[in-house]
């Protein structure tokens, strides 16, 4: 059962499923890294998957990623073509951890009346993520990684990330 266990985990770690919605009521931007993927947010919003960006800013963030979220949060609203405004709302999360952006983001999610949600994260976390949103709300959750990965390895993201999808199953954020 312990090996059923791993394996399972292993797979949803190295090969996750990931989404491409074509359209949803907003994207989350779950913090982590100072990677591509506020960037590729920004690209699908502007290619017409979502008017609204919500983007985690941690208090825990420092120097040149904090910098980076600051402006980052800072370019609201994003034109697009045909004018279209894409609206970038920072938040903090509940605590500084990936339970503390879905249970916050969720609530934002809840009060806008969205119904669907694209979360952003490294392909190392895109199944926890997914548990975690499904978890906490109601409406359809998609999950993508970004097109320019972490250099993080497969092995080190394999034991952080295992760690905490087992963590995800035996304690739901919501």
């Amino acid at each position: 059962m312990l090996l059923a266990t791993g394996l399972a985990a292993a797979k949803a770690v190295l090969f996750p499923q990931v989404d491409s919605p074509a359209r949803v009521d907003a994207i989350v931007v779950v913090a982590g890294a100072n990677d591509d993927r506020y960037v590729y947010a920004r690209h699908l919003a502007q290619n017409g998957v979502t008017d609204n960006i919500l983007v985690s800013q941690p208090s825990s963030a420092s120097g040149r990623y904090a910098a980076a979220i600051s402006s980052y949060c800072a370019s609201t609203p994003v034109l697009a073509r045909g004018d279209r405004q894409i609206d970038v709302e920072c938040f903090s999360p509940d605590v500084d951890t990936t339970e503390g952006e879905t249970t916050a983001a969720t609530r934002i999610a809840r009060d806008r009346g969205y119904d669907s949600l694209l979360v952003v994260t490294y392909w190392g976390h895109v199944s926890r993520v997914r548990i975690y949103f499904e978890q906490c709300f109601g409406g359809s959750v998609y999950v993508t990684d970004t097109p320019r990965p972490l250099s993080r390895s497969r092995r080190d993201a394999l034991l952080h990330e295992t760690g905490g999808y087992g963590k995800a199953f035996l304690k739901p954020a919501c």
